[in-house]
C-alpha cells in the first residue's frame, strides 16, 4: 500500500503542475516585461518603448518573446517616450534561421515583412504579420530623427514553441499514466490477496 500511496502523491503533484503549466510558462515569457503593463520594454537609444504582443485567433493572452503556435500574431509598440510620436518609424520583420542578426547584417534575404516610416501620433504602432513557420524571429524597430540620423532596436522572440505548447498534455499524459500504474498495481495485491485467503 505504501508503493499505491506514493503513487498517488506523484500523480497528484502532476496534475497540480499540469494546472499550473500554461501560467507559468506566460509568466516566464513575461519576465522580461513590465508586471505593470503585461508588455516587453526595450529601449531605441535613449528612449523607452513597450512591445504588447497578441494571438486574438487563439486567446485574449497577451504575449512577451514567445509564441506558443504559428498564425497571426500583432505585436504593438507603445511608444513611451513622447517624442516618438512625432518621428516616423520603421519596423522590419525577419527569421533567424542561423542565430540573431543585427542591423548592419544584409536583411532583406531573411525579411518576412516590412513596415515603411510613418508617423504614430496616437502612440501605439499596431505591426500585424501571419507567421506560417515555427521559429526564432526578430523584429527590427527604426526611428529616424529630425537631424537624419537613424537609431535601430532588435526585439527578439520565438514562435511555435511545441514544449510550452504541449506542457499541459504531456504532464496531464504523466498523471494518467500514474493512475493506471497505481490502479494495475492495486488490483494486482487484491487478486494475489484473494488467492492467498482461498489456499
Amino acid at each position: 500500500m505504501s508503493l499505491l500511496r506514493s503513487l498517488a502523491r506523484v500523480s497528484c503533484a502532476a496534475l497540480f503542475v499540469a494546472l499550473l503549466a500554461p501560467s507559468a510558462a506566460r509568466a516566464i515569457s513575461m519576465d522580461k516585461a513590465s508586471t505593470i503593463r503585461d508588455q516587453c520594454e526595450i529601449s531605441i537609444g535613449p528612449d523607452l518603448i513597450g512591445i504588447v504582443s497578441y494571438m486574438p485567433d487563439r486567446s485574449r493572452d497577451r504575449y512577451c518573446g514567445e509564441f506558443p503556435a504559428t498564425g497571426r500574431i500583432i505585436l504593438t509598440i507603445d511608444l513611451i517616450a513622447e517624442r516618438l510620436r512625432e518621428l516616423p518609424i520603421e519596423v522590419r520583420i525577419v527569421k533567424e534561421p542561423r542565430g540573431p542578426l543585427s542591423e548592419e547584417d544584409d536583411l532583406a534575404p531573411f525579411t518576412v515583412a516590412y513596415f515603411a516610416p510613418r508617423l504614430y501620433p496616437g502612440g501605439a504602432a499596431p505591426v500585424e504579420h501571419v507567421f506560417e513557420e515555427s521559429g526564432n524571429y526578430a523584429a527590427f524597430i527604426s526611428v529616424t530623427e529630425s537631424s537624419g540620423a537613424k537609431r535601430t532596436t532588435r526585439f527578439g522572440f520565438t514562435v511555435g514553441g511545441w514544449l510550452q505548447f504541449y506542457a499541459t498534455a504531456i504532464l496531464a499524459g504523466v498523471f494518467l499514466t500514474g493512475m493506471v500504474f497505481a490502479y494495475w498495481q492495486y488490483s494486482d495485491a487484491g487478486v494475489k490477496g484473494m488467492r492467498r485467503k482461498r489456499l
